[in-house]
C-alpha cells in the first residue's frame, strides 16, 4: 500500500477549520508529527471526504482537554475506520471522535 501513501506536511500551526473538506482524493493521510495540542477547531475538517478510509497520527496524539470545537469534523466520511475498528456513524461525526479508537472509547483516527 505504500503507493497510496499520502503524507500531511508537519507543521509548527495548523488551520484545522475545514483542512480537507470535500477533499474526495484523500484516502489515507499521515498526522505523523503534528502536534494537537493548540487545536481551537475542528469545524468540517475531514467533512464530505467521500474516499477517507483511514487517518494515522502517533500514539500520542492528544487534543486539548478544553476550549475546543468542531461540529461536523467528520460529517458524511461513510467509510472511515478508526483505531479498535471503529466505524462511522451519522451519529457520531463530531470533534470528538478525533482521537485514537480504542475499545473503551471509539475514534476515528488510528495509532502508526
Amino acid at each position: 500500500m505504500a503507493g497510496n501513501r499520502q503524507h500531511t506536511p508537519q507543521n509548527d500551526t495548523v488551520a484545522t477549520t475545514q483542512m480537507f473538506t470535500s477533499c474526495s482524493a484523500l484516502v489515507t493521510p499521515y498526522l505523523t508529527g503534528l502536534d494537537p495540542s493548540s487545536f481551537t477547531n475542528l469545524q468540517y475538517a475531514f467533512s464530505g471526504c467521500s474516499a477517507l478510509v483511514t487517518i494515522y497520527v502517533d500514539s500520542t496524539w492528544a487534543l486539548p482537554s478544553s476550549d475546543l470545537s468542531g461540529p461536523g469534523t467528520f460529517y458524511n466520511d461513510k467509510v472511515l475506520v478508526g483505531g479498535n475498528g471503529t466505524t462511522y456513524s451519522s451519529s457520531n461525526y463530531g470533534y470528538a471522535y478525533c482521537r485514537i479508537g480504542t475499545a473503551s472509547a471509539p475514534g476515528y483516527l488510528t495509532a502508526m
